[in-house]
């Protein structure tokens, strides 16, 4: 398999991967951006995955309708870690117009991620795309759940690849059951 070189700004290159035939050069960059991604989510280092994603990210994800931006993903976050303070208790309420990432707060995270089977293409220089499969394991095995990701990623001004775009589809496994928008009680 060929590396594409990265002064090419007119071709679009598409690379499969498999155990045999890895990804190279950007591709296998464009790859890291999502394995270090997953691998950040189960060590909960949420500051390190978000610093994949751009800051206008969109997203969707079936499993979890409620996430359509990178600030819906930052709300959650803010819900589910209280202020620091003594108290423990958030410094100012949230407003009517919140919207809850998480409406099942009690349905288990996952206990292990197997990203596979990645397809990158390259838009020239400063974009990409990107697509797989994601094997969610719980230790509730009756929860697992085979999900198809695909992305569309931007490289920003300093040669990071960002997120700009992430959808997953749930393919197989109970997902939770959630509505599609739903607003916290202040």
């Amino acid at each position: 398999m060929t590396d594409p070189t990265p002064d090419s700004t007119t071709a679009s290159t598409t690379l499969v991967t498999n155990d045999a035939d890895p990804l190279q050069g950007e591709a296998a960059r464009v790859w890291a951006v999502f394995t270090d991604l997953y691998a950040a989510y189960l060590e909960g280092d949420r500051d390190r995955l978000e610093a994949h994603l751009d800051a206008g990210c969109t997203m969707w994800d079936s499993t979890i309708p409620v996430l359509r931006t990178k600030e819906d993903l930052q709300a959650g976050r803010a819900h589910s870690e209280p202020a620091q303070g003594e108290t423990g208790v958030a410094d100012s309420p949230a407003s009517e117009t919140d919207l809850d990432p998480d409406p099942d707060p009690d349905y288990p995270a996952p206990v292990g991620l197997v990203a596979s089977e990645p397809v990158v293409g390259l838009l020239g220089v400063g974009a990409a795309w990107e697509t797989h499969l994601l094997a969610a394991h719980f230790d509730d095995a009756s929860l697992d759940e085979q999900l198809r990701c695909t992305s569309v990623l931007r490289r920003d001004e300093g040669g990071i690849w960002r997120v700009v775009h992430h959808h997953e589809e749930l393919l197989t496994g109970p997902g939770r059951p959630a509505p599609v928008r739903r607003r916290v009680e202040a």
